[in-house]
């Protein structure tokens, strides 16, 4: 008899993660910690097994046992380059949806970037003030209504704004911020030339498997309360592939560091030596 997953096999929400499309009852049998072992050392090695899990998780609850609220899809309320400002200057969050390189090269002060993928609500989710108003930028129309969507499936409903446009346009009588976009090859050769730090955003686990000489590990959800703990110095933002990176160097950014975001796979690192494995 065929077992396939709600969801998928393994995600934050599970201690022991397992692999593959699908199982079948005798296979569970055979393997599953919860039908072989007995419920002390179930338990006990179910939570040893867990780890740290998005924040969202634990509204969720709350919501679907209350029962949701019918769902408001319709497009958020226009907001102008002024509104913005005063959102962003009050401790509002601006979102920006644009692709992480797009928002390196030039986005609103003050404004956080969370590029609108297949890991945006988990990792907006995770680092968002639950409560606190949320103002949606992107390039369109489509892309602000897609992340809405996406939002309400946590239970963020109803955006308070939207803004919506070629980014000089949005900032008013303010600057355009930017910073660098690099990749493990150009922190090889950045290292040589002039004091620099390494942040890793990646989870404590992956980084006890293997990290960059001298990289110091805050995991993305802990950064906004450790922003303290960065180098003053010009920092070099990766993680395993550059999505949580973007996002840690945009908070950085919002704190007017100097930052490079290093959008690049792990695995390069690793080719190029500059990894370490653990003893």
């Amino acid at each position: 008899m065929e077992v396939y997953p709600t969801h998928g096999f393994g995600s934050f929400c599970a201690a022991t993660p397992t692999s593959g499309d699908s199982s079948t009852i005798g296979e569970q049998q055979q393997s599953n910690p919860a039908l072989t072992q007995d419920e002390h050392t179930y338990v006990d090695e179910l939570i040893a097994g867990l780890s740290a899990y998005p924040a969202y998780y634990a509204h969720m609850g709350v919501i679907n046992t209350k029962g949701p609220a019918p769902i408001d899809l319709s497009m958020p309320e226009p907001v102008d380059p002024d509104e913005l400002r005063r959102r962003i200057d009050a401790g509002q969050w601006v979102v920006d949806l644009r692709a992480r390189t797009a928002f390196a090269a030039g986005h609103v002060d003050g404004s956080l970037g969370f590029e609108l993928s297949t890991s945006f609500v988990t990792y907006l989710g995770w680092l968002y003030q639950w409560g606190v108003p949320l103002t949606l930028i992107g390039e369109t129309t489509d892309q602000i209504a897609e992340a809405t969507r996406e939002l309400a499936r946590i239970g963020i409903d109803s955006p308070s704004g939207s803004a919506v446009g070629e980014i000089h346009s949005l900032v008013g009588d303010g600057k355009v911020r930017s910073y660098d976009v690099s990749d493990f090859a150009g922190l090889a050769a950045a290292t040589g030339e002039r004091e620099i730090s390494v942040l890793d955003a990646r989870q404590q686990s992956e980084y006890a498997d293997s990290h960059l000489p001298g990289a110091v590990n805050i995991p993305l959800h802990e950064l906004p309360h450790r922003l303290e703990e960065v180098s003053a110095a010009e920092v070099w933002v990766h993680c395993a592939s550059g999505y949580r990176a973007s996002i840690a160097a945009s908070l950085l950014d919002r704190e007017h560091r100097t930052v490079v975001l290093i959008d690049d796979d792990y695995e390069h690192a690793v080719q190029l030596g500059l990894h370490t494995s653990p003893a």
